[in-house]
């Protein structure tokens, strides 16, 4: 099986086809891209998504980060921001590649979050299991939730 590059954009203008506010624009950028071509595609950089939550007793931040090893991130707690920075690294070095396709990214990636409510740093944990990296924060005593019992009045 060949792979073939295709253009999804026609690559002429016709007379059918719809012109709105934006044409001009779509088709400078049309030519634009034509004309420089790879040269001008941004390389793909890693963003690890994340969830974010919150239990009575911590927040918990789960990340996948699939192909990393442990020691290949580091997390940091300042204040309220919490700092994730990690390196995927590219495959190991070959002398010829010739790539149909390339969609791994690679290179250094950090995210940063700001933390809803206060923690305990001395008590967080982190763990890492199947490339989900999870981070168990507590929160401190003030910031937990509090059961406020109802009186019944007649």
């Amino acid at each position: 099986m060949a792979l073939v590059r295709r253009d999804v954009r026609p690559a002429e203008i016709t007379p059918f086809r719809t012109w709105g506010p934006f044409s001009l624009l779509e088709e400078a950028n049309r030519l634009f891209e034509e004309v420089l071509g790879d040269f001008v595609r941004p390389v793909a950089t890693y963003v690890a998504p994340a969830d974010l939550y919150e239990t009575d007793e911590a927040l918990v931040l789960e990340m996948a980060v699939p192909g990393l090893a442990p020691e290949d991130l580091e997390v940091s707690l300042e204040g309220s921001k919490l700092t994730v920075r990690g390196q995927v690294k590219p495959a190991e070095e070959v002398k010829v590649r010739r790539y149909y396709l390339q969609e791994i990214p690679h290179g250094s990636f950090v995210r940063t979050f700001t933390l809803p409510v206060e923690v305990d740093a001395s008590q967080a944990k982190a763990e890492f299991r199947h490339g989900i990296l999870r981070l168990t924060l507590p929160k401190v005593a003030e910031a937990r939730a509090k059961r406020i019992p109802i009186e019944v009045v007649q």
